[in-house]
Protein backbone atom coordinates (compact mmCIF):
# COMPACT_ATOMS: atom_id res chain seq x y z
CA UNK A 1 0.00 0.00 0.00
CA UNK A 2 3.21 2.23 0.73
CA UNK A 3 4.15 2.29 -2.85
CA UNK A 4 0.08 2.70 -3.87
CA UNK A 5 -0.28 5.97 -2.04
CA UNK A 6 3.02 7.46 -2.52
CA UNK A 7 1.73 6.98 -6.38
CA UNK A 8 -1.30 8.94 -5.43
CA UNK A 9 0.44 11.52 -3.72
CA UNK A 10 2.41 12.28 -6.85
CA UNK A 11 -0.25 12.19 -8.79
CA UNK A 12 -2.11 14.57 -6.73
CA UNK A 13 0.67 16.87 -6.79
CA UNK A 14 1.09 16.69 -10.15
CA UNK A 15 -2.31 18.15 -11.23
CA UNK A 16 -3.21 21.31 -12.10
CA UNK A 17 -5.80 22.87 -9.80
CA UNK A 18 -8.92 23.95 -12.13
CA UNK A 19 -11.00 25.14 -9.30
CA UNK A 20 -8.97 26.27 -6.23
CA UNK A 21 -11.32 25.62 -3.60
CA UNK A 22 -11.30 21.71 -4.75
CA UNK A 23 -7.23 21.33 -4.63
CA UNK A 24 -5.84 19.04 -2.04
CA UNK A 25 -1.83 18.03 -3.27
CA UNK A 26 -2.16 15.32 -0.22
CA UNK A 27 -4.34 12.69 -0.83
CA UNK A 28 -7.37 11.94 0.98
CA UNK A 29 -7.27 9.22 3.25
CA UNK A 30 -11.40 9.48 3.47
CA UNK A 31 -11.07 8.99 -0.14
CA UNK A 32 -8.70 6.29 -0.55
CA UNK A 33 -10.67 3.78 2.10
CA UNK A 34 -14.20 4.99 0.72
CA UNK A 35 -15.59 6.65 3.22
CA UNK A 36 -15.69 10.26 2.11
CA UNK A 37 -19.45 10.55 3.90
CA UNK A 38 -17.27 10.53 7.36
CA UNK A 39 -15.34 13.48 6.11
CA UNK A 40 -15.16 16.63 8.14
CA UNK A 41 -16.16 19.91 6.45
CA UNK A 42 -13.32 21.99 7.38
CA UNK A 43 -10.00 21.38 8.67
CA UNK A 44 -8.18 22.87 12.01
CA UNK A 45 -5.59 25.74 10.99
CA UNK A 46 -4.88 27.03 8.06
CA UNK A 47 -0.95 27.37 7.68
CA UNK A 48 0.48 28.69 4.93
CA UNK A 49 4.60 29.82 4.38
CA UNK A 50 5.12 32.68 2.31
CA UNK A 51 8.84 32.46 0.76
CA UNK A 52 10.26 36.10 -0.56
CA UNK A 53 12.25 34.64 -3.86
CA UNK A 54 14.26 38.46 -3.42
CA UNK A 55 16.05 36.74 -0.59
CA UNK A 56 19.24 33.60 -0.73
CA UNK A 57 19.02 31.69 2.18
CA UNK A 58 22.04 30.30 3.56
CA UNK A 59 21.65 26.43 4.93
CA UNK A 60 21.37 26.80 8.42
CA UNK A 61 18.34 29.21 7.67
CA UNK A 62 16.87 26.74 5.16
CA UNK A 63 16.76 24.13 7.87
CA UNK A 64 15.25 25.78 10.57
CA UNK A 65 12.15 26.38 8.29
CA UNK A 66 12.19 22.99 7.15
CA UNK A 67 12.38 21.60 11.15
CA UNK A 68 9.59 24.25 11.78
CA UNK A 69 7.23 23.07 9.70
CA UNK A 70 8.05 19.18 10.45
CA UNK A 71 7.76 19.85 13.99
CA UNK A 72 4.19 22.11 13.25
CA UNK A 73 2.43 20.30 10.97
CA UNK A 74 -0.32 17.66 12.33
CA UNK A 75 -3.26 16.35 11.05
CA UNK A 76 -6.40 18.33 10.50
CA UNK A 77 -3.93 21.28 8.92
CA UNK A 78 -3.81 22.92 5.71
CA UNK A 79 -0.90 23.68 4.40
CA UNK A 80 -0.35 26.08 1.23
CA UNK A 81 3.59 26.59 0.17
CA UNK A 82 3.81 30.43 -2.01
CA UNK A 83 6.51 31.61 -3.16
CA UNK A 84 6.28 35.39 -4.13
CA UNK A 85 8.25 38.44 -5.47
CA UNK A 86 8.66 41.44 -3.96
CA UNK A 87 8.01 43.16 -7.12
CA UNK A 88 11.65 41.58 -8.66
CA UNK A 89 11.07 41.05 -12.44
CA UNK A 90 11.07 37.27 -13.87
CA UNK A 91 9.80 36.36 -10.56
CA UNK A 92 5.84 35.83 -9.35
CA UNK A 93 3.48 34.38 -7.06
CA UNK A 94 2.11 30.95 -7.09
CA UNK A 95 0.65 28.68 -4.86
CA UNK A 96 3.14 25.74 -5.21
CA UNK A 97 1.51 22.71 -2.56
CA UNK A 98 -2.41 23.16 -1.39
CA UNK A 99 -2.75 20.09 1.04
CA UNK A 100 -4.97 19.22 3.76
CA UNK A 101 -3.87 16.54 6.70
CA UNK A 102 -6.95 14.67 7.34
CA UNK A 103 -8.50 14.55 10.70
CA UNK A 104 -9.12 11.32 12.90
CA UNK A 105 -12.54 9.94 12.77
CA UNK A 106 -14.55 10.26 15.64
CA UNK A 107 -15.34 7.22 17.67
CA UNK A 108 -19.16 7.58 16.43
CA UNK A 109 -17.77 7.47 12.84
CA UNK A 110 -15.47 4.58 14.18
CA UNK A 111 -18.37 2.49 15.06
CA UNK A 112 -20.55 3.12 12.24
CA UNK A 113 -17.94 1.75 9.68
CA UNK A 114 -17.50 -0.84 7.46
CA UNK A 115 -14.43 -2.80 9.34
CA UNK A 116 -12.72 -3.41 5.76
CA UNK A 117 -12.80 0.11 5.29
CA UNK A 118 -11.93 1.51 8.81
CA UNK A 119 -9.02 -0.99 8.92
CA UNK A 120 -7.88 0.58 5.49
CA UNK A 121 -8.19 3.95 6.29
CA UNK A 122 -6.40 3.27 10.07
CA UNK A 123 -3.16 2.04 7.64
CA UNK A 124 -3.54 5.00 5.01
CA UNK A 125 -3.78 7.58 8.17
CA UNK A 126 -0.24 5.94 9.89
CA UNK A 127 1.30 6.14 6.45
CA UNK A 128 0.07 9.65 5.01
CA UNK A 129 1.52 12.22 7.20
CA UNK A 130 5.49 10.36 6.48
CA UNK A 131 4.87 10.59 2.74
CA UNK A 132 2.90 13.97 3.02
CA UNK A 133 5.36 16.05 5.13
CA UNK A 134 7.87 14.44 2.26
CA UNK A 135 5.84 16.18 -0.31
CA UNK A 136 5.88 19.39 1.61
CA UNK A 137 9.63 19.83 2.14
CA UNK A 138 10.43 18.83 -1.74
CA UNK A 139 7.98 21.98 -2.55
CA UNK A 140 9.71 23.97 0.35
CA UNK A 141 12.80 23.13 -0.81
CA UNK A 142 12.21 24.01 -4.44
CA UNK A 143 10.51 27.37 -2.79
CA UNK A 144 13.53 28.57 -1.90
CA UNK A 145 15.71 30.87 -4.11
CA UNK A 146 19.34 29.60 -4.89
CA UNK A 147 20.91 32.46 -7.17
CA UNK A 148 23.50 34.98 -6.32
CA UNK A 149 21.12 37.44 -8.54
CA UNK A 150 20.26 40.73 -6.01
CA UNK A 151 17.50 42.65 -7.04
CA UNK A 152 17.62 46.42 -6.86
CA UNK A 153 14.20 47.41 -5.90
CA UNK A 154 12.19 45.43 -3.43
CA UNK A 155 8.76 46.55 -2.72
CA UNK A 156 7.76 43.93 0.07
CA UNK A 157 5.00 46.01 2.17
CA UNK A 158 2.30 46.00 -0.90
CA UNK A 159 3.58 42.79 -2.73
CA UNK A 160 2.65 41.04 1.15
CA UNK A 161 -0.29 42.67 1.92
CA UNK A 162 -1.34 42.05 -2.04
CA UNK A 163 -0.65 38.44 -1.58
CA UNK A 164 -1.83 37.54 1.66
CA UNK A 165 -5.57 39.19 1.10
CA UNK A 166 -5.86 37.27 -1.91
CA UNK A 167 -4.59 34.10 0.24
CA UNK A 168 -6.77 34.56 3.48
CA UNK A 169 -9.96 35.65 1.49
CA UNK A 170 -12.03 32.19 1.99
CA UNK A 171 -10.66 31.41 5.47
CA UNK A 172 -12.97 30.42 7.60
CA UNK A 173 -13.51 30.01 11.63
CA UNK A 174 -10.03 27.71 12.27
CA UNK A 175 -7.18 29.24 13.40
CA UNK A 176 -4.51 30.32 10.22
CA UNK A 177 -1.22 30.91 10.97
CA UNK A 178 1.28 32.82 7.99
CA UNK A 179 5.15 32.10 8.19
CA UNK A 180 7.03 34.50 6.38
CA UNK A 181 10.52 33.70 5.15
CA UNK A 182 12.44 36.90 4.26
CA UNK A 183 14.57 39.56 5.38
CA UNK A 184 11.80 41.95 6.06
CA UNK A 185 13.98 44.50 3.87
CA UNK A 186 11.89 47.26 2.55
CA UNK A 187 14.02 49.00 -0.29
CA UNK A 188 11.58 51.13 -2.69
CA UNK A 189 11.08 54.08 -4.08
CA UNK A 190 9.21 55.10 -1.14
CA UNK A 191 11.62 54.18 1.66
CA UNK A 192 14.64 51.97 1.90
CA UNK A 193 15.66 50.15 4.99
CA UNK A 194 19.64 49.88 4.07
CA UNK A 195 22.37 52.03 5.33
CA UNK A 196 25.62 51.09 4.13
CA UNK A 197 25.32 47.43 3.09
CA UNK A 198 23.50 46.86 7.07
CA UNK A 199 20.33 47.41 8.05
CA UNK A 200 19.78 50.79 9.64
CA UNK A 201 17.82 52.10 12.53
CA UNK A 202 14.52 53.49 11.34
CA UNK A 203 11.68 55.75 13.23
CA UNK A 204 9.22 52.97 13.23
CA UNK A 205 6.00 55.32 13.17
CA UNK A 206 7.67 57.83 10.43
CA UNK A 207 8.36 54.58 8.63
CA UNK A 208 4.34 53.60 9.15
CA UNK A 209 3.44 56.64 8.47
CA UNK A 210 4.71 56.61 4.83
CA UNK A 211 2.26 53.08 4.32
CA UNK A 212 -0.73 53.18 6.40
CA UNK A 213 -2.65 54.63 3.61
CA UNK A 214 -1.84 51.67 1.37
CA UNK A 215 -2.08 48.91 4.12
CA UNK A 216 -5.60 46.98 4.27
CA UNK A 217 -7.52 46.61 7.32
CA UNK A 218 -8.57 42.87 6.41
CA UNK A 219 -5.46 41.25 4.42
CA UNK A 220 -4.20 39.67 7.45
CA UNK A 221 -7.39 39.23 9.29
CA UNK A 222 -6.60 37.21 12.54
CA UNK A 223 -3.50 35.68 10.68
CA UNK A 224 -0.79 34.88 13.68
CA UNK A 225 2.16 35.75 11.48
CA UNK A 226 5.52 34.03 12.30
CA UNK A 227 9.05 35.61 10.22
CA UNK A 228 11.81 33.99 9.97
CA UNK A 229 15.25 35.80 8.01
CA UNK A 230 14.37 39.02 9.94
CA UNK A 231 17.25 41.57 8.78
CA UNK A 232 19.42 39.10 7.07
CA UNK A 233 21.74 40.52 4.82
CA UNK A 234 24.70 39.98 2.43
CA UNK A 235 24.04 35.80 3.62
CA UNK A 236 24.27 36.70 7.29
CA UNK A 237 27.77 38.34 6.78
CA UNK A 238 26.66 41.88 7.27
CA UNK A 239 26.24 43.21 10.72
CA UNK A 240 23.20 45.24 12.05
CA UNK A 241 22.84 46.46 15.18
CA UNK A 242 19.93 45.38 17.77
CA UNK A 243 18.75 48.87 17.93
CA UNK A 244 18.16 48.17 13.76
CA UNK A 245 16.76 45.02 14.28
CA UNK A 246 14.22 46.29 17.34
CA UNK A 247 13.39 49.25 14.97
CA UNK A 248 12.39 46.85 12.05
CA UNK A 249 10.51 44.60 14.35
CA UNK A 250 8.53 47.48 15.47
CA UNK A 251 7.47 48.92 12.08
CA UNK A 252 6.45 45.30 11.00
CA UNK A 253 4.42 44.85 14.04
CA UNK A 254 2.69 48.00 13.03
CA UNK A 255 1.84 47.19 9.84
CA UNK A 256 0.74 43.36 10.36
CA UNK A 257 -1.63 45.37 13.59
CA UNK A 258 -3.25 47.58 10.96
CA UNK A 259 -3.88 44.79 8.34
CA UNK A 260 -6.15 42.78 11.36
CA UNK A 261 -3.14 40.27 12.08
CA UNK A 262 -0.67 39.64 15.21
CA UNK A 263 2.97 39.56 14.89
CA UNK A 264 3.61 36.40 16.87
CA UNK A 265 7.32 35.91 16.22
CA UNK A 266 10.05 38.15 14.81
CA UNK A 267 13.03 36.02 13.70
CA UNK A 268 16.23 37.86 13.36
CA UNK A 269 17.49 35.82 11.80
CA UNK A 270 16.08 32.42 12.88
CA UNK A 271 13.27 32.04 15.67
CA UNK A 272 14.52 30.80 19.08
CA UNK A 273 10.97 28.59 19.56
CA UNK A 274 9.25 26.26 17.97
CA UNK A 275 5.94 27.53 15.89
CA UNK A 276 2.88 26.53 18.32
Amino acid sequence: MKKTLITLMLAACSLSAAAQTERDDIISCYDYADVAEFKPDSYSRDVVVMVDQTVNLDVNLKKTVHQQMGQLLTSGDRIRIVPFSANAQGRYTDVTFDGTFDTELSNDSRNAMNRIKLNKFDACMEKQKTMAIRLVHEKLKASFHDSEQTYPKTELAGSLMSVSKSLFSDAGEQRKILILVSDMLENSDVSSFYARGSVRTIDPDAEFAKYSSTIPTDALSSVDVFVIGGGYLNGGRAYSSQSALNSLRSFWEKVIAQAGGNLSDFGTPQLLTDIK
